[in-house]
């Protein structure tokens, strides 16, 4: 092979490491398609004393060149490609290889077809393989990158590919392992994405539960059960998720609350207000975040760029908030930014607060919602005063961050106090992670 066409191949490939993939790392950038190519080809490598029989060079080599039609169109993840784009695909990969030297254009030819026609061991192996990396980097990877719905999709993923060979189950099932594993640590720690849950909390309190983004965030629909009147707390990056539920519930929003001016707290306010044209809500000491462009859309997981929206009210201490007879206290929580800001609902002050018929409610949905206690454990539900929309201050088992711009530890701790000292218990809706209460977080 002559030196020019030697160095056009290897600034082709270059482009391998350029192209990022689906997939994640542990560190928290995209894997590169090259990087994947690479550990594949080590997957290979060391299964040779499992397939004594196979060829594993061959095997290495698919590995190593069974991507190389995304050096020209790029990475499409599985679940989105089409068959128009597999085939667009292996037609970029015939004519490349067409213009090889001979004995290369002969080799990769028939290399290729054998991987297409997956009949051989070899074959079977490599696909088997490439599934199963793909898993294995799932796992490695923060599971607030899964999309919702690589939940399942991670269980059943190479599954039938893996289904040729003793050895390739077994690698599949220890993966499926560490894939449930990480589920429910997730759980634990509050990063999976949910399914929608919607609560009757009073007779004329509802809460609907939308966990949206790479964030994790949770987004609030409060509504009033007797007029369908709602409001939404944080609108988190998914507009039309919030509208359909909206849509579909048959609600009427009158405002848009925002307990601080973080990026993930706000990405789909400006289709909500362009939508419903409704008061957007903050306090006044974070609404100029909102005004902020350059600050919201320095975080890397922003994907449509956020545009300035400016507030209708600005909240100070004690202010007040009412959806009809719902009356949502404002209260200014510095720590995670200057102005955070908690949201609290006291039963008693709403004309439609429990009664002893209704006051059981709660409990009940707090055990279907699997938060931390049961019904019945020391008759806490029962003793429930009202709801606190805490945002990012308070969290289930701790506190949001204090190191982003605008931060403050000695705020936080003074703000978490506060909301202790609050007589009684409540529910507290965070803006990550579980529901949790009062009581729970003051152990």
């Amino acid at each position: 092979m002559n030196l020019e066409k030697y160095f056009e191949i290897m600034h082709l490939t270059e482009k391998l490491k350029n192209n990022t993939r689906h997939s994640w790392l542990s560190s928290g950038r995209r894997e590169s398609v090259a990087e994947h190519c690479y550990r594949l080809t080590l997957m290979a490598y060391f299964m040779k004393d499992e397939f004594k029989d196979a060829d594993i060079d061959k095997v290495i080599r698919m590995c190593m060149f069974h991507d190389i039609g995304e050096a020209f169109t790029g990475d499409i993840p599985t679940f989105e490609k089409k068959e128009k784009d597999s085939l667009k695909e292996e037609k970029i990969v015939e004519n490349w290889i067409d213009e090889l030297p001979k004995p290369y254009k002969k080799e990769l030819h028939e290399l290729f077809k054998e991987m297409e026609e997956q009949v051989t061991t070899e074959a079977k192996l490599y696909k088997a393989l490439d599934r199963m990396e793909a898993v294995i980097q799932h796992n490695e990877a923060d599971i607030r990158t899964w999309l919702p719905l690589e939940y399942e999709l991670q269980l059943s993923y190479g599954e039938k590919e893996a289904a040729f060979s003793k050895v390739t189950e077994k690698l599949k099932e220890h993966a499926n392992n560490d894939t449930i594993e990480k589920i429910e640590k997730a759980k634990f720690a509050g990063y999976v994405k949910e399914d929608i849950s919607d609560a009757v909390l009073s007779d004329n309190i509802g809460i609907i539960r939308l966990v949206l983004g790479a964030c994790f965030t949770n987004c609030y629909i409060v509504y009033n059960i007797r007029t369908n009147n709602c409001l939404i707390i944080d609108p988190a990056d998914d507009a039309e998720k919030i509208i359909d539920n909206i849509s579909k519930n048959g609600l009427k929003p009158q405002y848009i609350l925002v307990t601080h001016g973080h990026t993930d707290h706000i990405l789909a306010l400006g289709a909500l207000k362009e939508k419903y044209n409704i008061p957007v809500v903050i306090s006044r000491i974070d609404a100029p975040r909102l005004l902020d462009e350059e600050l919201i859309n320095e975080r890397p997981y922003v994907e449509v760029p956020y545009k300035a929206v400016y507030p209708s009210v600005l909240l100070g201490e004690g202010d007040e908030i009412w959806l009809d007879d719902i009356r949502f206290e404002t209260m200014i929580l510095p720590g995670h930014t200057p102005g955070s800001a908690a949201f609290k609902i006291d039963f008693k002050n709403s004309t439609g607060h429990r009664t002893d018929e209704n006051k059981d409610t709660a409990a009940k949905y707090m055990d279907a919602e699997n938060t931390i206690y049961q019904v019945g454990d020391s008759n806490e539900p029962d003793n429930i005063k009202g709801i606190i929309f805490t945002g990012d201050t308070m969290l289930a088992g701790g506190h949001g961050k204090t190191s982003l711009p605008g931060g403050n530890e000695e705020d936080m701790i003074k703000s978490l106090q506060r909301l202790k000292d609050i007589d009684g218990n409540y529910l507290i809706y965070p803006g990550h992670k579980e529901i949790t209460t009062l009581k729970k977080e003051r152990q």
